[in-house]
């Protein structure tokens, strides 16, 4: 674990993968739809254009994986720090309580849901470096744990909505974007313990096996101090 800590850990994303093979399949695709259609463009308009739009479709997800980082995750001796096509967050380990899995009742079942959760002590660092573009980017893809909090009624309908209200913090005040994310953190908190979720596809292994790394990460650190 000393030798672990003491570099920097790169975690890939489980989402980059298959972009180029996503990326070449649609375009070759449009290319056989293309030449299929000079042919056959009156008989079969109406399926060229759809199978045409599927092919675009599928070309462009490839590109969204291959424009994203190819690094998720740095974790050194001093912080975490996440990378995001939108932005990242850096987070010095002093500032983590615990890391977890994230549980919520899902059709009646106890369900470990696809993300792993990080409770702070302290938001003020994570305010003042995250970018308002992720603080957007992260309210919009934390939607569906709002949902679910809100189905198992951990928190308000009425708190679905998105609250841009300045948001007071060790007396600075937020506003915007960043407003929004920190009154979403909260609800969040409320909801499943956590103030940070990491998705599961933004990881490189078994989130199991994550979990532990950060574990043990946060524990040698803290004990013993960041080299």
């Amino acid at each position: 674990m000393e030798d672990a800590v003491n570099r920097v850990i790169k975690v890939h994303p489980n989402s980059k993968r298959n972009a180029l093979t996503l990326i070449c399949l649609g375009c070759t695709l449009i290319f056989i739809f293309w030449i299929i259609s000079l042919f056959l463009w009156q008989t079969i308009k109406i399926q060229l254009i759809l199978l045409i739009c599927i092919s675009l479709m599928i070309a462009f997800i490839g590109l969204l994986k291959y424009l994203e980082p190819e690094t998720s995750f740095f974790i050194t001796p001093k912080m975490i720090e996440y990378c995001h096509l939108n932005g990242k967050w850096t987070l010095p380990w002093q500032d983590i309580i615990r890391f977890g899995e994230v549980k919520a009742d899902v059709r009646g079942q106890h369900t470990q849901l696809p993300y792993l959760g990080i409770k702070l002590n302290n938001l003020e660092y994570l305010a003042k470096n995250i970018s308002p573009r992720l603080a957007n980017k992260l309210i919009h893809e934390q939607q569906e744990l709002i949902v679910l909090a809100i189905i198992n009624k951990e928190i308000s309908a009425e708190e679905d909505l998105i609250n841009f209200e300045p948001f007071t913090l060790n007396e600075v005040i937020y506003k915007g974007p960043i407003a929004g994310w920190l009154h979403r953190t909260e609800q969040l908190a409320k909801a499943y313990g956590y103030h940070l979720y990491l998705p599961e596809s933004s990881l490189d292994r078994d989130i199991n096996h994550f979990l532990t790394l950060l574990k043990e990460c946060h524990h040698y650190i803290i004990v013993n101090g960041p080299s």
